[in-house]
């Protein structure tokens, strides 16, 4: 019995422990479970929060990248032009620099000079103007700096060095400062340029002569237009205005004398009351992006001329020396009502460009006499003869707006290797400053002469930035003297010219 109990004792407590031992089992996997996924949860977050420290830390050296940049000072050296800008884009500064070295041979015969210059077998004894002789000018040599400053505001100053017949010690060329902020239109404030006529307003690198046509250097110096007027101007342009391919420009300008005294030939200096209103509106009627047609008109009116005088005279399209042939002499004029007016004409097709600018002047003179107007007009072309073709800049921030530039030139030059850019170009320009010239009142004459000008020449542009030019003018004189008697001329001058520019 003792033996039966202590059997079923056992079988029961083995039986408990069956029956138990699935209980435990079930409890101890749920916890294991649990544990399990505390675990995975504690590993995710873990992981994002390494994530987002790593974003943390991207994104801090993206910003630090931005600021970086933001501040970094960036440098460049397009066409030889050193150009610092700010990382934003807000500040710049580009370093401009250009010089001219021209020479020039005349061919001269005292017997082609009138009996005006003196005797024909003791003309060049008598008048420096019959024999002038070879030279050599650095005709400009400028240095300055361009740029602008808070996004929306430009400037530029500049110093020229050079001359006419001799070197300047240096004067101011251009100091002034603009704003840009207002669509398609800019505003320049200070010692300006402003924009008249086609030729003027296109930059001295990138003339197709030597020098400027007559009639374009005798409006803009006595008309206000020339550099280094003190005065404010309001530009506005617009590409593609009216259809595809077009460009409008519209230009005011109120200017005074130059810094530093009158323009050479007229008899006040230090005046600086003198005052002028001009403008220049130009249309490029159509592009097809390398080919382009344009038209336009410029005109200026003196508002007040303090000193009630004025003189045109210019010389023969050379700077080489600074002698001029044909001179009105002083005209007394009233202080308002004396102006200027002309058109233009300019196009490229391809490598071959043309354009043709005429322009009158008309005085108010004071008291009975009639009122004079002079006129002038030129024509050119230029072959580009290894297929380059002339750049049309349709704005700017200077005042080279709706002009032709010179072309790029594919091949620079190298010894045994590319020849660079060539071309040939010719223009005829007249020059007329007479006025009532035959007049039996001789209150009403004006003998200033007529100047006829032919030249041809040839330009090898060896690479963006240096260029040589040659030239042969033949230069014809028709003038008389106030007394009658002849102050023809006629001689013929070659000039070269180097020029380097940045």
């Amino acid at each position: 019995m003792k033996t039966k109990s202590i059997c079923l004792g056992t079988a029961a407590f083995v039986a408990a422990a069956l029956v138990a031992s699935p209980a435990y089992a079930g409890k101890s996997t749920k916890d294991d479970r649990r544990d399990q996924e505390i675990q995975e949860l504690k590993a995710r977050l873990e992981k994002l929060e390494r994530e987002s420290e790593d974003d943390k830390i991207a994104n801090g050296a993206r910003l630090s990248a931005v600021e970086q940049k933001q501040d970094a000072v960036q440098w460049s050296f397009v066409d030889l032009r050193p150009t610092v800008r700010s990382g934003d884009g807000r500040f710049e500064l580009a370093f401009r620099g250009r010089f001219m070295f021209d020479f020039a041979a005349f061919e001269q015969d005292p017997s082609d000079f009138g009996i005006g210059y003196g005797a024909a077998n003791n003309c060049d004894a008598t008048n420096v103007l019959c024999d002038q002789g070879s030279g050599a000018v650095f005709r400009r040599v400028r240095f300055g700096v361009e740029g602008k400053f808070f996004r929306d505001f430009i400037y530029e100053m500049r110093f020229d060095f050079g001359g006419s017949g001799a070197e300047a010690a240096g004067t101011v060329n251009i100091m002034r400062v603009g704003y840009t902020g207002i669509p398609n239109t800019r505003i320049h404030l200070g010692a300006i340029q402003p924009i008249i006529s086609m030729y003027d307003a296109t930059s001295s690198a990138d003339l197709t002569t030597m020098e400027r046509s007559a009639v374009i250097t005798t409006l803009v110096g006595n008309f206000g237009g020339d550099n280094s007027r003190r005065g404010v101007e309001v530009t506005w342009q617009k590409e593609n205005a009216l259809y595809q391919g077009d460009n409008f420009v519209l230009s005011a300008a109120y200017t005074g004398e130059r810094i530093g005294g009158t323009h050479s030939g007229l008899p006040a200096a230090g005046n600086d009351e003198d005052t002028h209103l001009l403008g220049r509106a130009v249309w490029r009627l159509w592009s097809d992006g390398v080919s382009n047609v344009q038209v336009g008109a410029s005109g200026s009116m003196i508002l007040n001329k303090d000193d009630k005088v004025m003189r045109l005279n210019e010389r023969p399209e050379i700077r080489v020396t600074g002698d001029r042939f044909i001179d009105t002499g002083n005209i007394t004029v009233e202080k308002d009502g004396n102006h200027a007016y002309g058109f233009e004409f300019g196009a490229n097709f391809q490598n071959l460009y043309v354009a043709a600018e005429w322009y009158e002047m008309n005085l108010d003179r004071v008291g009975a006499a009639k009122d004079p107007s002079f006129s002038g007009w030129y024509v050119e072309g230029e072959w580009i003869i290894t297929g380059e073709n002339k750049r049309y800049a349709a704005g700017a921030t200077n005042n080279n707006v709706a002009v032709f530039r010179g072309p790029s030139v594919t091949s620079p030059w190298s010894m045994g290797g590319a020849l660079g850019a060539w071309s040939v170009h010719a223009r005829h320009s007249v020059l007329d400053l007479n006025a009532f010239e035959l007049d039996a009142v001789a209150g009403n004459r004006i003998r200033g002469g007529e100047q006829t000008i032919t030249n041809v020449g040839l330009t090898w542009y060896l690479n963006s930035n240096f260029k040589l030019m040659g030239e042969y003018a033949m230069v014809d004189i028709d003038r008389l003297s106030a007394g009658g008697t002849s102050l023809d001329a006629d001689f013929d001058i070659i000039q070269t010219r180097a020029m380097f520019t940045f």
